[in-house]
């Protein structure tokens, strides 16, 4: 199923996980999203937007 979305993978049958570089951590998030190929493209828009904001130096990481 993978669409060649960098950093973007199925995490399982209902999850989606995106991950990306932040203050020099690797970062994950899961989306509760199925894995279909229109939930990836989605998953990577929004790792694009996280990207962008973590170069704007406006991001802030989910409270946990």
């Amino acid at each position: 199923m993978d669409r060649g979305f960098e950093g973007v993978r199925p995490a399982s049958e209902s999850s989606i996980e995106i991950g990306f570089v932040f203050e020099g951590r690797h970062c994950v998030e899961r989306l509760r999203l199925k894995p279909t190929a229109a939930n990836l493209k989605r998953a990577a828009e929004r790792r694009r937007e996280i990207l962008a904001a973590i170069a704007r130096g406006d991001y802030a990481p989910p409270a946990k």
